[in-house]
């Protein structure tokens, strides 16, 4: 196979790295697509590639690390897969505009009012974003010559790419459906992964509202995108012991969600944080200096030295990455083995691999309605608990005494299939859909 010279267009940025990428993808088994977040550098460094700015944005942790969730479970059937978010070639004037759109998400991830009123114009803000003409250019290319099924994460790569006539298997990331996942419809070039039954009957009933054609058979309930990595850990996690201090993990999302609440937990924790300690914390801020600079005075303020990511007898350690790539791998390195519960909203990524990985839940405020149907998926299962911020300290030795935290743990094991294998199970649908021999 040789490299097909068809240039990118002119006003793509990173184009060396496009160039490459879209080779990558020709030779591809699985290839995967999503929106996500930007890592520019490290294409920039790994192709030689000059970029308009060496900025990065981040949307969402959960499109990223379940996509490579995808590929991790592709590798190990021996298959050829790879990764790419075309919001990394957007042109200059795009990524303004894509820019502009994280810090409005970010604004509203930190004041109340703002979010109550993005709830009640969801589909609206959603459908008025930029980032589905920014993408559309450089998807396109990058996907012209593949010649395999592509694996989509996100609405907006997935509606581009049917409507372009490609054979599309698109990954629904929430046990909820957005009326955006079926703007493609009717088409027999897509068929749709889903959490689980229910999900499954809610799309074919929102099709069916809006008069888009769709057949049963292609909603496929694969599970939940479960990074295999984690499933090994989970198998692995130990359930804490009488008088051993608890490995508390408090999370932030894409955005930088919930930090008002989370200030109030450290807060009230700060008793338990004194030695001898009864826990010990890891505090993720992704990829948000705010939440970094506060973790970093909390821990200054109750006098309290920061460890390693490696010391897993600090009383505090503090994950913070300008690249979602490298914090969604120290998570699953460093978090996610070490922690016995986390402190997380209930979204589809943060949620699904907390009790995957074995741990309890404690639920912040939803960021939407689609994180409402996730807390209550895990509150009935026992695993998941809403979390009382404004006692948060009385809430978890309740908890604690009552068993509650230990019993969910030992829950977690006995989760259905569906909460584990959705990869193997999406790996093995792509696996039923012949790829082309040519272009």
């Amino acid at each position: 196979m040789t490299k097909n010279r068809i240039k990118p267009p002119k006003e793509l940025d990173l184009k060396n790295a496009i160039y490459e990428e879209r080779f990558l993808f020709e030779k591809a088994q699985v290839p995967i697509v999503t929106v996500s977040a930007s890592y520019r550098k490290e294409l920039a460094d790994k192709y030689q590639a000059i970029a308009h700015t060496h900025s990065d944005i981040v949307f969402s942790r959960a499109h990223y690390s379940m996509a490579e969730a995808i590929r991790q479970q592709a590798i190990l059937t021996k298959r050829k897969a790879v990764i790419s978010d075309p919001i990394n070639f957007v042109s200059k004037e795009n990524w303004n505009k894509i820019e502009t759109t994280e810090k409005i998400g970010k604004i509203i991830a930190r004041y109340k009012i703002l979010k109550d009123i993005k709830d009640k114009l969801n589909s609206l803000v959603r459908q008025s974003s930029p980032v589905g003409k920014a993408i559309k250019k450089p998807l396109l290319y990058l996907t012209q010559t593949t010649r395999c099924p592509i694996i989509s994460v996100h609405y907006e790569t997935g509606n581009i790419l049917v409507k372009n006539g490609k054979t599309v298997i698109q990954c629904i990331t929430d046990p909820h459906i957005h009326p955006q996942y079926l703007e493609s419809l009717p088409s027999p070039n897509i068929t749709f992964a889903v959490f689980d039954e229910k999900t499954k009957e809610t799309l074919l009933s929102e099709a069916k509202r809006l008069n888009k054609k769709i057949e049963d058979k292609q909603v496929v309930v694969t599970g939940a995108f479960i990074d295999p990595r984690l499933n090994k850990i989970g198998r692995r996690k130990t359930i804490f012991k009488k008088n051993e201090p608890i490995n508390i993990a408090i999370t932030t999302g894409g955005l930088g969600t919930n930090l008002k609440e989370i200030k109030k937990i450290l807060e009230s924790f700060e008793k338990l944080l004194k030695t001898p300690e009864k826990i010990r914390l890891f505090l993720y801020a992704s990829t948000h200096a705010d939440f970094r600079n506060f973790f970093e005075e909390y821990a200054k303020k109750n006098n309290i030295r920061i460890g390693n990511l490696d010391d897993e007898e600090a009383r505090i350690r503090i994950l913070y990455d300008d690249s979602i790539i490298d914090a969604n791998e120290n998570l699953i390195k460093y978090m996610f083995p070490w922690a016995h519960g986390i402190i997380a909203k209930p979204s589809g990524d943060m949620a699904y691999d907390a009790a995957a990985a074995g741990c309890f839940l404690l639920f912040l405020e939803p960021w939407g309605s689609w994180e409402e149907n996730i807390q209550k998926i895990f509150i009935k299962k026992k695993i998941g608990f809403d979390f009382n911020t404004d006692n948060a300290i009385g809430q978890f030795q309740s908890l604690l005494k009552s068993g509650k935290l230990k019993k969910a743990m030992e829950e977690t094991s006995k989760m259905d299939s569906l909460y584990r294998d959705g990869c193997k199970n999406i790996i093995d649908l792509h696996a039923t859909m012949p790829c082309k021999k040519n272009i």
